[in-house]
């Protein structure tokens, strides 16, 4: 078997999906009840049935983000971040996850998200959610961190 005998001096960037921290973190899994598939790293909001989840949705029904896996077999490899209809999801409801807005964000700006989509904002469109804010000032599309139940 061969050993790795180079390291990298420093740790790879974080991408849209993967948890931050895992400090004061919960998640839950939910069924993917959206028939084009969920991506990581959008909003989702409770489904029809307990056990679903669908992306976007309510203020109301917000339940968290769906978190990055790695090991989810994909139908089609152009599409290697996404939840397939009725496989199971992780959501982060609390705690930090890597994540990209459509528009810039300031440190300690709400976070919004789009009902059709998920995708995340700081202003306008479902919110803001109780208790999440982002935590980086970046431009739009830019990696960010969201915080979910305000961690400082």
């Amino acid at each position: 078997m061969p050993v790795q005998t180079t390291f990298p001096e420093t740790m790879r960037q974080g991408v849209p999906g993967m948890v931050n921290r895992m400090v004061d973190y919960n998640a839950v899994s939910r069924n993917c009840a959206t028939a084009a598939g969920i991506p990581a790293a959008r909003a989702v909001s409770q489904g029809a049935a307990d056990i679903d989840a669908v992306i976007g949705g309510t203020l109301v029904g917000f339940l968290g983000l769906t978190i990055l896996d790695p090991t989810v077999l994909h139908p089609a490899p152009s599409t290697p971040d996404l939840y397939p209809q009725y496989s199971e999801m992780g959501i982060l409801t609390k705690g930090e996850m890597f994540a990209t807005s459509v528009v810039a964000t300031t440190a300690g700006d709400p976070v919004h998200f789009v009902a059709v989509d998920g995708t995340l904002t700081n202003t306008g469109a479902i919110g803001p959610v109780p208790g999440a804010r982002w935590k980086h000032t970046r431009l739009a599309g830019e990696l960010n961190v969201v915080q979910l139940g305000i961690q400082r």
